[in-house]
């Protein structure tokens, strides 16, 4: 192996010990300093591994057209290119849904299941406009503003063979852990996309404490719901409906999530791994949603004439 190539695999493990021990620090009887701190340093990690087209914003709403809002989103990855609107009241930040392509929750150690569940369940909430208009470079793309329940078997039979008619964020768990339990059957990380552990043991924290040791630890990464990439297409980008094309389907099967890992003999490097395995995720949603200008404006006169 070329020297360089086995350098920059060692020094992205060194990066994700160093992210490890920086999380796990502790910040003696300051639990919001804290919790603040290592939103930070998630955010700053996401930041530094998604292409530039992404944005990232802390301690945000995302909202739907027809007025559904999230919970609070520690981190969300966005593209301000396609959807250049974020609707502010004072501080608080709300980002349409079509433009979110990444929800983050940071959590330290202490994880409640039912809060995990509620959390995700107000995120698939939310639902992205089909009402769009947009010149290409060869038409006028114009949106569908039918309504699911109004479609017939025509509009069916012509949704099985577009690539793209709806878009869901993927949604992430990061935390903190001193025992190894990413893979654990578990309601509350089971409910999440991904989960992201940012594993040190504690006798490696004693090392570190006691004897000057440095970036003792790892990341656990556990992909919960796509196996391979025909999954993603459907989940991000089809609302989990099949797509017509069996050829792509047959491609798409055949390309696994677990095919983008970088061995390290029985281990693997799980930080150079993850960022392969996350922006092939991003590519396959690529661009977000044309953005739906007359839903939200439509949401946003709802009422008006009674005011």
């Amino acid at each position: 192996m070329n020297d360089f190539i086995k350098d920059i695999k060692e020094n992205y493990l060194k990066m994700e010990r160093e992210l490890v021990t920086q999380l796990n620090y502790e910040v003696t009887n300051h639990a919001l300093t804290a919790g603040t701190y290592r939103e930070e340093i998630w955010a700053d990690f996401f930041r530094r591994i998604v292409p530039k087209k992404f944005n990232i914003a802390r301690s945000v709403f995302i909202i739907d057209s027809k007025g559904n809002v999230s919970k609070e989103v520690d981190i969300a990855i966005y593209d301000e290119q396609y959807t250049p609107y974020i609707f502010n009241y004072g501080l608080i930040k709300f980002i349409p849904v079509e433009a979110v392509a990444a929800v983050v929750q940071c959590k330290s150690r202490k994880l409640s299941g039912s809060n995990l569940v509620d959390w995700v369940k107000k995120i698939d909430a939310l639902k992205t406009s089909q009402d769009s208009v947009v010149r290409l470079a060869t038409n006028i793309h114009v949106g569908d503003k039918k309504e699911d329940s109004t479609y017939t078997s025509r509009d069916e039979e012509r949704k099985l063979n577009l690539i793209q008619i709806a878009t869901t964020p993927i949604k992430i768990l990061c935390y903190l852990s001193q025992t190894k339990r990413v893979n654990r059957n578990d309601g509350g990380r089971d409910s999440f996309d991904i989960v992201i552990e940012a594993y040190q043991s504690k006798e490696e924290k004693k090392d570190i404490q006691s004897q000057g040791s440095h970036n003792l630890g790892n990341l656990n990464i556990a992909f919960k719901k796509n196996e391979n990439l025909y999954d993603i297409l459907c989940q991000y980008n089809r609302n989990n409906i099949d797509y017509g094309n069996e050829d792509i389907k047959e491609e798409l099967t055949n390309r696994k999530i677990s095919d983008y890992v970088i061995h390290r003999g029985k281990e693997e490097y799980k930080l150079l791994s993850f960022i392969f395995q996350f922006n092939q995720m991003l590519m396959m949603i690529n661009n977000p949603m044309f953005f739906p200008h007359k839903a939200y404006v439509d949401m946003f006169n709802k009422g008006s004439k009674e005011e």
